[in-house]
This record gives C-alpha cells, sequence and structure tokens, in this order.
C-alpha cells in the first residue's frame, strides 16, 4: 500500500521550527513539542 503524503517533509518542518526558535518567537519547551507532533504524524498506525 502505497503512503500518500499531505504536508510538509518532517526535515523542512524542522528547519522552519528552528529557524523561529532562533529568533526567539518560540520557545525550546514548544520547539521540542512542536518536532515531537510533526514525529509522530508520519507513524504509520496499524488498523485493526
Amino acid at each position: 500500500m502505497a503512503k500518500i503524503s499531505k504536508g510538509i517533509p518532517i526535515e523542512i518542518g524542522t528547519k522552519r521550527l528552528s529557524l523561529l526558535k532562533e529568533k526567539g518567537l518560540i520557545t525550546e519547551e514548544i520547539f521540542s513539542d512542536a518536532e515531537e507532533l510533526l514525529i509522530k504524524s508520519e507513524m504509520d498506525i496499524p488498523s485493526k
């Protein structure tokens, strides 16, 4: 089964988050939480 991606790649999302953090627009905690959500959003969830 082919995986269909509708969002941006994790690497690009992480780079964008890093830029926001460097500019002081988000905190380290928000950066970490958002990065974790990006990674989890790409996980395959098996159906029962």
